[in-house]
C-alpha cells in the first residue's frame, strides 16, 4: 500500500498542453488589443490586418489544443506565426516605429516554445530573414521604416539574445534531464522499497503528530482489515475505524513513545478475525532535518504462534520432567523393594522353619506369629512398591470389568459412608480387559475411597461410576501416568465426585510416593495405582475444579479374545526325595534359609555365592538334579549363569528366583528361559511346589 498522503493538484505549468493553451489565449488577447490600436493609428492598417489575422489563428490553435491536436504541429504553427508577426513589425509601419523594439524578443519565444536543439534553427531562419531584408534595404530594393544599419544592429541583438537564451535553455534542459534521471532512480528505488515493505511479514506504519496515517503496508492493513480509504480517515479529530479500546491503546503507546527518549517496546493484543493475537510492537520517533518531530514509525511482529509454541514446549517439558520423576522414583522403589524382598525371604523362611521345630512354647509361638504378621505386612508394602515401579507380580486373566464392579458394589457402599450416593452408568458392550483381578479391584477401590474422602462429612455427596468404550485413532500421551496409549479400543472407567476438588499443584504431585493431603496415611495408594496402570499399559486422566469436584478416568486396553478358555487342571506332582540341588544366591541369609528349607524337604543342597562359583561347581559336579538360581547377582547375573549352565547341560532343570516378577526379571534372556520361576519372598509351601515340579520333570 502506498503512502496515504496526497500530493495535491499539479501546477498548470507542469502540463505542457495547458501551458500552450494559456500562451495562445494571452497571445490572442494581446494581438486583439494591438490590432485595435493599429486600426485607429494612421498608416498602420496593414499591421492591423496582420495582427487581426494572427489573433484569429491563435484562437483557432487554442481550440485545436483543447481538441487534442498534436502539440508538435501547434508549436511549429506558433513559431511560424511569430516569424510572421516579427517580420511585419520590421516591414510595416507601427506606432511611432516602435515595432523594431519587439523583434529582439524572438529568441526568447523560440527557446520558450522549443528545446534548444530545435529553437536554434528557428532563430537562424529569422536572423537570415533579417539579413536578407537589411541587404535588400541597403540595395534600395525595399523601402523600410528603418535603416539598413538599424536592421543589421537588430540582427546582432537577436543573435546575442539567442546565445543567452540557448545557454539558459541548455542548462535548464540539462538540469531537467538530471532531475528526470534522479526521479527515475528514486521511483525505481521507491518501488523496490514498496515491494519489500508490502511483502514484509512485519507490519509497518507511520503517523504524523496529528495521528494522521502517512503509510501503512499490506501486512498491517490485513491484520485490521482496514482499507486505504479507511486509513486516510484515521486522524486526530476523526473516528478510527477500529474498536475504541484498540484505538485508545494505540494512541496511549504513541504518547509513551513521544514522552520517552528511546524507542517504545511492548506486547499488544489485537483481535484479528475474532481471534486475539499478540504482537511485539516497536515505535520510533522520526525527525526532520531541523530536528522537529514529524511522526512515529511503528513495527509489529505477530508472535502469537511463537508464544503458543513456547507454552506448548514448556507444557511438554513439564510432562517429560513429571514422567522422568515418576520413572526415577519407580526405579528407586523397585530397587528398594527387591532388596527388601531378599531380607523378607530370610525372615519368613526362618519363621516357617522355627514353627516347624518341636517343643516351641506357646509364648514363642505367639511371638513368631506376631513377627509373621509384620513380615506379611512388609511383603504387602513391597508388593505396592513393585506395583508402583511397574515390576509387580501379575496374574493376568480376562476380566469383565462390569461384573467386577457389580461384585464390589457392597464393598463400595461400606467404604463411602451413608451420606454419599453411588450412581452407576454402564454401556451395553462387553467390558473385558486382560489384567490382574486383584490389582484392577484395588484401582477401583482406591478411586472410590479417594472420591469419598474428598466429600465433607456434613455434605450430601454423590459419586458416579461410568463404564464406556472409546476408540483412539492416534496415540495419546496427555495422561498423568506418563504412558503413551496406543491407538485401538479401550475400556474407559470414570469415577466422578462432587467433593472439594483439587488445584493444579495438588494434581501435579498427587501420584508422587508419600504425597498425601490427608491427616494420616502413607501416601502410597495413588502411586501404587499409577504403577498398576503402567503395568497394564493403561492410563489415567484427571480433571478437577476446586469447590466443584473431581473426575478420574481410567483407560485400559480392551481384551481382544473375550472368550478365554479355562486352563486345564494340573496333574499332581510326583514327589521324589533325595534330589541334589545347587542353590545360587549372593545373599548369604537367603541362601542359608533356602538351604535349610530344602533340607527339610529331603534335598541335598550345595550353595554357590555367585554365578561364576556356580559354573565352577557345576563343571566339577555334574550330578545335580536341578538348580535354584537367583536373578540379580554381581560379577555374573542369573541370566548369564543360566545360559552358561545350558551350554554345559542343555537338559538341566533351572528354577530362577527374584524379588521382581518373571517378565521384568527375565527381560533380556531371549530364547534361554528357565523351567520355573519363584517370586521372593517365598514360603515353605511355594518352595515345596518347586521341588515337586522339578521332581516331576525329572521323572518325565
Amino acid at each position: 500500500m502506498k503512502s496515504t498522503t496526497d500530493r495535491g493538484a499539479l501546477s498548470v505549468f507542469d502540463n505542457r498542453r495547458k501551458v500552450l493553451q494559456l500562451v495562445h489565449m494571452i497571445s490572442a488577447i494581446t494581438l486583439t488589443i494591438f490590432s485595435a490600436v493599429h486600426y485607429f493609428e494612421p498608416g498602420c492598417f496593414s499591421l492591423f490586418l496582420v495582427e487581426a489575422c494572427l489573433a484569429v489563428v491563435m484562437l483557432f490553435s487554442f481550440w485545436r489544443i483543447r481538441s487534442g491536436a498534436a502539440l508538435t504541429i501547434i508549436e511549429n504553427a506558433l513559431m511560424a506565426c511569430a516569424i510572421i508577426l516579427f517580420s511585419a513589425l520590421i516591414l510595416l509601419n507601427s506606432i511611432e516605429d516602435t515595432g523594431i523594439y519587439w523583434v529582439a524578443g524572438f529568441p526568447f519565444v523560440a527557446y520558450f516554445v522549443h528545446p534548444a536543439t530545435i529553437a536554434k534553427y528557428w532563430v537562424a531562419v529569422f536572423a537570415s530573414e533579417l539579413l536578407m531584408v537589411a541587404t535588400l534595404d541597403s540595395s534600395g530594393v525595399l523601402e523600410l521604416p528603418y535603416s539598413a544599419t538599424q536592421v543589421f544592429c537588430l540582427v546582432a541583438v537577436v543573435l546575442f539574445f539567442a546565445v543567452l537564451a540557448h545557454i539558459y535553455r541548455s542548462q535548464l534542459e540539462l538540469r531537467q534531464q538530471q532531475l528526470a534521471e534522479a526521479n527515475s532512480r528514486l521511483e525505481q528505488q521507491q518501488k523496490h522499497t514498496q515491494t519489500i515493505l508490502d511483502h514484509s511479514p512485519i507490519g509497518i506504519w507511520m503517523v504524523d503528530p496529528n495521528q494522521n496515517f502517512q503509510f501503512v503496508n499490506n501486512t498491517c492493513s490485513s491484520w485490521g482489515r482496514i482499507s486505504e480509504s479507511q486509513i486516510q480517515q484515521i486522524g486526530g479529530e476523526g473516528t478510527l475505524p477500529v474498536p475504541k479500546a484498540l484505538a485508545e491503546k494505540w494512541m496511549a503507546s504513541d504518547q509513551q513513545c513521544r514522552d520517552s527518549e528511546g524507542p517504545y517496546h511492548g506486547l499488544e493484543k489485537i483481535d484479528v478475525d475474532g481471534v486475539v493475537r499478540t504482537f511485539d510492537v516497536t515505535k520510533v520517533k522520526v525527525f526532520s532535518s531541523d530536528g522537529s518531530e514529524i511522526g512515529i514509525v511503528g513495527f509489529a511482529i505477530d508472535v502469537s504462534d511463537k508464544l503458543r509454541a513456547e507454552e506448548e514446549q514448556r507444557d511438554l517439558e513439564r510432562q517429560v520432567q513429571h514422567s522422568q520423576r515418576l520413572e526415577s522414583l519407580g526405579v528407586m522403589a523397585g530397587g528398594v523393594a527387591h532388596d527388601f524382598n531378599n531380607l523378607l525371604t530370610a525372615i519368613q523362611g526362618s519363621l516357617e522353619l522355627a514353627k516347624l521345630e518341636e517343643g516351641v512354647s506357646k509364648s514363642m509361638q505367639e511371638s513368631l506369629s506376631c513377627i509373621d504378621s509384620a513380615a506379611h505386612a512388609a511383603t504387602e508394602l513391597c508388593r505396592q512398591m513393585l506395583t508402583y515401579s511397574g515390576r509387580g507380580v501379575l496374574k493376568t486373566e480376562p476380566i469383565n470389568v462390569r461384573s467386577l464392579i457389580e461384585d464390589m458394589r457392597s464393598l463400595f457402599e461400606i467404604s463411602v459412608g451413608k451420606h454419599i450416593t453411588l450412581d452407576y452408568d454402564f454401556d451395553q458392550a462387553p467390558s473385558v480387559v486382560q489384567g490382574d483381578r486383584g490389582q484392577i479391584s484395588q484401582v477401583l477401590l482406591n478411586l472410590v475411597i479417594n472420591a469419598a474422602e474428598a466429600i465433607d462429612s456434613d455434605k450430601r455427596g454423590k459419586i458416579s461410576l461410568s463404564l464406556t468404550h472409546r476408540d483412539l485413532d492416534t496415540a495419546n500421551q496427555k495422561l498423568s501416568s506418563g504412558f503413551e496409549l496406543k491407538s485401538g479400543c479401550y475400556v474407559v472407567m470414570t469415577v466422578e465426585d462432587n467433593g472439594v476438588g483439587m488445584d493444579g499443584d495438588i494434581i501435579e504431585h498427587m501420584f508422587d510416593p508419600f504425597f498425601t493431603t490427608k491427616f494420616t496415611g502413607r501416601g502410597l495408594g495413588l502411586s501404587a495405582l499409577l504403577g498398576i496402570l503402567r503395568t497394564h499399559q493403561a492410563g489415567i486422566e484427571v480433571q478437577s475444579t476446586p469447590g466443584v469436584g473431581t473426575s478420574m478416568t481410567i483407560w485400559i486396553p480392551c481384551h481382544r479374545d473375550e472368550t478365554g478358555a479355562p486352563e486345564a487342571e494340573k496333574e499332581p506332582k510326583t514327589q521324589v526325595k533325595g534330589a541334589k540341588v545347587l542353590v545360587v544366591d549372593d545373599e548369604v541369609a537367603v541362601a542359608t534359609v533356602a538351604k535349610r528349607m530344602l533340607e527339610k524337604l529331603d534335598q541335598h543342597v550345595v550353595v554357590a555365592s555367585n554365578g561364576r562359583a556356580a559354573i565352577e561347581i557345576f563343571l566339577h559336579e555334574n550330578d545335580f538334579d536341578w538348580v535354584l538360581l537367583d536373578v540379580t547377582m554381581p560379577e555374573m547375573d542369573g541370566v548369564e549363569c543360566l545360559k552358561a549352565l545350558r551350554k554345559i547341560d542343555p537338559a538341566v532343570y533351572v528354577t530362577m528366583s527374584s524379588g521382581y516378577d518373571a517378565e521384568n526379571a527375565l527381560n533380556g534372556s531371549g530364547d534361554c528361559q528357565p523351567n520355573d520361576f519363584l517370586s521372593k519372598p517365598y514360603s515353605f509351601a511355594a518352595l515345596r511346589a518347586v521341588v515337586e515340579n522339578a521332581a516331576a520333570a525329572r521323572t518325565d
